[in-house]
């Protein structure tokens, strides 16, 4: 019986899983291996992090795939030839999907690693949360003068993370009587605007709405270092010195560590370039890769049309897991797939607060406010329905 090994319980595999039609499971082993026994909707982890939302974005993954499915909790640590080594056990395989996600890219400034938080998994989102609180109860007990949280990186993850701050943690400070004034959120972004993906326009809207809840948005500020209480910036080629109780980094990320430590791959940036079959290229090993695929953020994909590899983003992973769903039973049966993948894009939001969001269509029509706060939503929920069907629409209302 074949073996096929899958690495990793995001968008792209469960996609994938979800895809795949029944018959495929009789003469096939399918393997799932996954650090965390639930699966997490890294979408809304800024929503963990602010304390709007908690294990509400957990599924887990066992309810989620076919019971003959193999599920093992395990952490992946090197992909070889024909195995992959975990912690617990070596995995064997004839086919093998790998879908690991991300890791935050701290580009290797200073002070990012060992002082920084990153949003990457949901346990850093409960950390977050976690140091947040505790800085104010030592604000109410009088152990520091004010609150100082500073987020890096002005794109997607960024601007979501300080909204969801804004609202939250004005509630908190009701809850413990704290002035919320004494709370600051600072937003600081390398690039001329904060959301670079969306229009001028929508960019100033979105900046102009974060500094009416009171967030400090800072544009053209780089970042030189991190310390434990404050970051090193630059503007103007003029460095100064911000206090900073809490620094969290949403300012890049780069494919799985799982990848850079496995010399099976070339990749740039812990990235395997695919083609449109999902298959790794421009491999040193490039005879070894015939019946391996990657999905979603651990896979770089070229956009032939800018020359560019497409940016990693829950919307392509999930489009590229339902692909090769719909054609692995050809490879299975060592047919030729014709079929490529072709990624469909859709547009992008993305939310300021609960009452307010931006965002921008496939065609370039622009929406903002209660209308793209709707779209958003609908985003969100589409993958809970996909998941667990009518239960996922009561999930996206808790």
């Amino acid at each position: 019986m074949k073996k096929v090994l899958l690495l990793g319980a995001g968008y792209g595999v469960l996609s994938f899983l979800k895809s795949l039609p029944k018959e495929v499971y009789e003469e096939t082993e399918f393997t799932l291996i996954s650090k965390t026994t639930k699966h997490y909707h890294s979408i809304l982890l800024h929503e963990v992090a602010s304390g709007a939302k908690d294990q509400n974005i957990l599924f887990p993954i066992a309810k989620l795939i076919s019971n003959k499915v193999n599920f093992i909790q395990d952490e992946v640590l090197e992909i070889k030839k024909g195995e992959v080594r975990c912690k617990a056990k070596t995995h064997s395989y004839d086919y093998l999907i790998v879908g690991l996600g991300f890791q935050s890219d701290t580009f290797n400034i200073p002070g990012i690693k060992e002082f920084a938080h990153s949003l990457v998994n949901y346990q850093e989102a409960t950390e977050i949360k976690e140091k947040v609180y505790h800085s104010l109860d030592d604000f109410k007990n009088g152990k520091i003068d004010t609150v100082n949280i500073v987020v890096c990186g002005g794109g997607l993850s960024g601007v979501e993370l300080v909204s969801s701050f804004a609202e939250e943690l004005t509630k908190k400070c009701k809850q413990l009587k704290i002035d919320p004034s004494s709370v600051k959120i600072t937003c600081v972004e390398a690039l001329p605007k904060v959301l670079p993906m969306l229009s001028e326009f929508l960019s100033k809207d979105t900046e102009k709405y974060l500094r009416s809840v009171g967030i400090s948005v800072e544009t053209n500020w780089k970042v030189l270092e991190c310390k434990e209480d404050s970051i090193i910036v630059e503007q103007n080629g003029e460095k100064k010195t911000i206090p900073s109780t809490l620094t969290i980094w949403t300012a890049g990320v780069k494919g799985s560590s799982v990848i850079e430590n496995s010399p099976f791959f070339t990749s740039k940036r812990s990235r395997v370039e695919v083609d449109r079959f999902m298959k790794p290229v421009n491999q040193e090993n490039q005879a070894d890769m015939e019946n391996v695929f990657i999905l979603g953020d651990c896979g770089a994909l070229l956009d032939e049309t800018t020359g560019r590899f497409y940016p990693p983003t829950a919307q392509i992973a999930c489009q590229e897991g339902t692909y090769l769903g719909k054609v692995f039973k050809n490879y299975l049966q060592g047919k030729e797939v014709q079929k490529k993948f072709v990624f469909n894009y859709q547009g992008v939001f993305c939310s300021v607060g609960h009452k307010y969001a931006v965002g921008m269509f496939a065609n370039a029509k622009e929406l903002r406010g209660l209308g793209a706060v709707v779209i958003k939503q609908a985003i969100e929920a589409k993958w809970q329905i996909a998941l667990e069907g009518i239960k996922g629409i009561r999930r996206s209302f808790s």
